[in-house]
């Protein structure tokens, strides 16, 4: 019972630390943590570190994956660009 009260706190508290836009900042800081994987040498591939950093930043997936689908995420390609190509 204890785990259940634990989980839907956590729901709780990151529902709370929405901005205006509905955005989870965490997700800007996924962006960033995603482009600074693929810049490093022998990097896995985008996808792999999407699922990784979902799992080690405890995001929603679902809200994640949505939200770099979308207009939220357009500075998303420029980031991607700009890792492939080792400028950052």
């Amino acid at each position: 019972m204890g785990r259940r009260i634990a989980v839907g706190e956590e729901v709780a508290t990151r529902a709370a630390r929405t901005t205006e836009d509905g955005i989870d900042p965490a997700f800007h800081r996924a962006i960033l943590k995603i482009a600074l994987e693929l810049k490093k040498p022998n990097a896995p591939s985008y996808d792999a570190i999407v699922v990784a950093t979902i799992r080690s930043m405890k995001l929603d997936p679902v809200a994640f994956r949505r939200y770099l689908g979308e207009n939220g995420a357009r500075n998303m390609s420029l980031l991607l660009a700009t890792a492939r190509t080792g400028a950052l």
